[in-house]
């Protein structure tokens, strides 16, 4: 009995690292797991900001799990213990997004299409500016073909404005891009986007940059977007 308890300990340690745990693509399962059960994982949802609610939730398992799995040990190891777990803590937090990126390799490797190519928010951003009645956009963005195939997409940038349902973004339609994303890759591209000419442009304006949007893929009639903000 004495010996199960201990692999419980184990295990809920794990649960809680998982939980708190960052992915290769920006997100937390403990949001992932909040959004299931149909509570919000951010006091403002709309926005995802304020009090993150599952963080605090999975820091507290974290520090319980920790304290029962080094009590454990401590009966039967005595020395290091405290110092060994918070170390096995640490190395996995930093492992864990390059465990989950070889995962999704290796669980596509034999798919294609728009399942398989993804978007992830570091490293990426947006300059933009008006210039007439179009909006020329430079983006510098972080694409990944999880599949084991060549993909030839189409793509495009994904900008909101929260609360402000009229704004530029609201009316203004960017035209894609296509690129070929090469088997199992994860690559920064800098890519050059252009709006469809609208008059109500030049009467807005827009010149700013950004970190937060999504893309837009396409392939084969297939749509697929990735916005994690």
């Amino acid at each position: 009995m004495t010996r199960i308890k201990g692999w419980l300990y184990i295990l809920f340690l794990l649960f809680s690292l998982i939980f708190v745990g960052i992915t290769h693509q920006g997100t937390i399962v403990g949001d992932y797991l909040f959004r299931m059960i149909g509570i919000p994982p951010w006091s403002e949802a709309a926005t995802n900001q304020g009090l993150h609610y599952s963080v605090i939730f999975g820091i507290i398992m974290l520090i319980v799990s920790g304290n029962l799995t080094i009590k454990y040990f401590k009966q039967r190891y005595k020395k290091y213990v405290g110092r060994s777990v918070i170390l096995y803590c640490i190395i996995f937090i930093y492992l864990y997004p390059i465990l989950t990126e070889q995962l999704y390799y290796l669980v596509n490797v034999k798919n294609e299409g728009v399942k398989v190519v993804d978007f992830l928010e570091k490293d990426s951003d947006c300059m933009y500016g008006t210039q007439e009645d179009i909006v020329k956009i430079q983006c510098t963005i972080r694409l990944i073909n999880y599949g084991g195939q060549n993909e030839t997409v189409k793509i495009r940038p994904i900008f909101r404005e929260y609360g402000n349902s009229q704004g530029i973004w609201s009316f203004v339609k960017i035209q894609p891009q296509e690129i070929t994303l090469l088997p199992r890759s994860n690559i920064k591209y800098n890519i050059q986007f252009e709006s469809k000419p609208d008059v109500m442009i030049a009467e807005f304006g827009a010149n700013g940059n950004t970190n937060q949007f999504g893309v837009e893929f396409v392939k084969d009639g297939q749509k697929k977007e990735v916005f994690r903000n």
